[in-house]
């Protein structure tokens, strides 16, 4: 057997092997899709002779575009082999790049990551004088929301104002106005307009179009699931009339509507393309049947589906745990005590774990448990490298002498000694008045300048020189580090108290990572022959994925940034309604399906052991009263999990409560009348002594004397709650 096909079962061969017609690959979880991807690509390279930069690879994270290229490379024992691998982001700026002047954008365009974004959404905002008191919470946020819905649907500003039904619409409709007039006037393009721009561009340039339609032979698309309509608009453009196109991905994993992602394009991809063929992979490599059973009788209540069931020849391991908890704190502490015992007991590792939740506030509980207990953990989604101070202030330096935005050089105005808000303000209406850049006003007009400050003399000197060198397509790593040393930020850096020491070793992280790009670089990939230029794009495209820890740590981190990975140990905690389905999902089937969709995706993370744990009975702000079981707990099947209770419960022959911890069945509790009233003092077994603040029908709420338990509503039967 030909070793590209080692280790393929019967259904993923007949998916890397059929390449005349339009090919759609409904891939469950854990079924190997990325090694059928590879497979497919070094075929049509090695048995189609299909020149390799002749097919286009799109997904959706440069992790998964990175992990595709070195796959491909060693399957096929050559270094040298280069598909076309990108994500859809990526493609589109390599596109926009060489095409700019179809839509007159200069092609020395930058790209502004969501930070950038909202700087400026904020200084439009604070110039139209909106929301001076304060009172509309999030507004920048709900701007940039309800411009990226406007771009995606293709409504140009002039019409979103024409189409406003209430005023805070219509200021949105002309901030949006105001920032698409910016972004022109600085050569910017956001992220929705890298796609939206090339899709214009194709739509009006038939020759344009028809060029890129030859550059592949084949394309295919990862991740399917999670397109949204100008993505799929893309992809039957450039493959219109052909039968060249493979679409990877599985509707029980779209996740990501809140994105523009519509389930309806992988479902409905026949009514598209007719002749094309179906292949489902369902074999598992990645979880026990255990924890299969359990997800795919969770799914099978969705009833809009590709119906499937995935399994594995892994038969071994333990049925999933279903745990119930009174309190948030107990729920982490059972955790921190699992981890524990799986890494002294029976050999695991920290870094084999996963804590997933469905939203980011139930993570403070077990960040402070898990502090306490000594367990270490990295806190996936909190501030990413390239988010941090230091790196955002050194990549500004970088922008300022080749892109010259003026956000990127108000940033390094910000770190120059002596500089404050108010020159800068002088400054920008100096600008403003001269109609220059801010780049262009401190080359340009030294005297005018000197009129505001003299302290931008060594900066002004720094951009002059730094930017010869940029010109030269100089080296990378030698250009950064002279900007961070001439400009004094080096010194300003080092000059940081104890507490940020650390800061100096993310720069030099950060020559780390250009030496490595530029070691990398090939100018033919970014159609840009600046390796300056190049960094700074690829940079913009990678700024809205989180960073990866590779640690002996546990991961905390929501089910939307789990997805993709996997781990031997899955805890999914705080299955409560109002929680996970989230408040907002409960308002049509779609989204309720998105919910459990969700939560089938957290299960299958798992590959050995897999706990699910909820809260009943504690008050919590996050769903406005006691804490409840949500849906989902009463979906899955009792027959596929062992059911831990945490209730107290008294044992014959000895006296008092215990915890009973009983695998199995549900332990039945013994009935329990109490004359307990307001104001009562009370004792509770865990709590410890508190008082009833108020009674309700069958529940008390319990202010304990311990701060670490706070307010709480228990069952008023409760075993062992104990009037004093």
């Amino acid at each position: 057997m030909n070793k590209l096909f080692e280790n393929l079962n019967e259904q993923q061969l007949i998916a890397v092997q059929t390449t005349d017609t339009p090919l759609r690959i409904i891939a469950g979880a854990g079924s190997g899709k990325t090694r059928v991807i590879t497979a497919k690509i070094a075929y049509l390279i090695n048995e189609k002779n299909i020149f390799p930069r002749k097919i286009l690879a799109m997904t959706f994270t440069n992790k998964a575009a990175n992990e595709m290229k070195e796959r491909i490379k060693k399957m096929l024992d050559n270094e040298n082999v280069n598909p076309f691998i990108s994500t859809f982001h990526a493609f589109c700026a390599r596109v926009l790049r060489e095409e700019c002047e179809a839509i007159g954008l200069h092609n020395k365009f930058s790209i502004l990551d969501s930070n950038d974004q909202r700087a400026i959404i904020r200084k439009i905002i604070k110039n139209m004088k909106l929301n001076e008191d304060g009172t509309l919470n999030r507004f920048d946020k709900k701007a940039l929301s309800k411009i990226s819905f406007w771009k995606n649907e293709l409504t140009e500003p002039d019409e979103a104002l024409d189409i406003c039904k209430d005023i805070e619409e219509k200021a949105f409709a002309k901030i949006y106005k105001k920032y698409q007039q910016h972004l022109f006037e600085q050569n910017l393009v956001d992220f929705d307009d890298l796609q939206i721009l090339v899709y214009k561009i194709f739509r009006d340039n038939k020759d344009i179009l028809e060029k890129w339609r030859n550059r592949f032979d084949y394309v295919m698309v990862d991740e399917f699931q999670d397109t949204n309509e100008i993505q799929f608009d893309l992809i039957k453009l450039l493959t219109a009339g052909k039968n060249n196109l493979t679409v990877v991905g599985d509707p029980d994993q779209t996740i990501y509507s809140w994105r523009g992602a519509k389930i309806q394009i992988i479902m409905q991809f026949h009514q598209v393309y007719p002749n094309a063929v179906t292949v489902v992979l369902n074999e598992n490599y990645r979880s026990t049947q255990q924890i299969l059973n359990l997800a795919n009788d969770l799914i099978e209540h969705n009833k809009h589906r590709e119906p499937k069931s995935i399994f594995t020849n892994n038969d071994h391991g333990p049925k999933p745990k279903l745990k119930e908890f009174s309190t948030r704190y107990g729920e982490a502490r059972f955790v921190a005590h699992e981890i524990k015992k799986l890494v002294e007991e029976q050999g695991y590792q920290y870094g084999d774990m996963f804590i997933l939740y469905r939203m980011n506030a139930w993570s403070q509980e077990f960040e402070k448990t898990l502090d306490n207990a000594k367990i270490p953990y990295n806190l996936i989604g909190s501030i990413k490298f390239r988010e941090r101070k230091v790196i955002k202030d050194s990549i500004a330096l970088l922008k300022s002498i080749s892109i010259c935005d003026d956000l990127s050089v108000e940033r390094v105005l910000k770190c120059t000694p002596k500089v404050g808000d108010v020159t800068i303000e002088k400054i920008y209406n100096l600008a403003s008045e001269k109609q220059l850049s801010l780049f262009e006003l401190m080359i340009d007009e030294e005297n005018s300048v000197r009129t505001i400050t003299k302290y931008l003399d060594p900066i002004r000197n720094t951009f002059i020189k730094a930017r010869v060198m940029f010109e030269n397509n100089e080296s990378l790593v030698g250009l950064m580090k002279f900007l961070v040393k001439e400009s004094e930020y080096e010194a300003i850096v080092k000059r940081l108290d104890d507490k940020d020491r650390d800061e100096w070793k993310n720069v030099e992280a950060l020559y780390d990572q250009l030496k490595n790009f530029e070691k990398g670089f090939n100018s033919e990939l970014y159609g840009e022959e600046n390796v300056t230029l190049a960094f700074l794009q690829e940079e913009s495209l990678a700024s809205e994925e989180a960073d990866e820890e590779k640690s002996n740590r546990v991961s905390l981190l929501t089910i939307h940034s789990a997805k993709g990975l996997e781990n031997k140990v899955v805890f999914v905690v705080g299955l409560n309604r109002d929680v996970f389905p989230s408040k907002n999902s409960m308002l049509t089937i779609a989204e309720f399906e998105e919910e459990r969709r969700a939560l089938y995706v957290a299960l299958t993370r798992a590959k050995e052991i897999l706990y699910i744990s909820y809260i009943k009975g504690e008050y919590s702000h996050l769903s406005g009263g006691a804490l409840i079981e949500s849906k989902f707990v009463k979906e899955l099947n009792p027959d596929l999990y062992m059911y831990e209770s945490n209730i107290f419960v008294k044992q014959e022959g000895k006296s008092g409560s215990y915890l009973k911890k009983v695998f199995g069945e549900k332990p039945e509790i013994e009935a329990i009348k109490t004359d307990i009233n307001e104001n009562d003092l009370v004792n509770h077994v865990m709590f410890g002594d508190g008082i009833v603040v108020k009674k309700m029908d069958r529940q008390l709420q319990i202010q304990f004397t311990d701060s670490r338990y706070g307010s709480m509503i228990l069952a008023s039967d409760n075993p062992v709650l104990t009037k004093k």
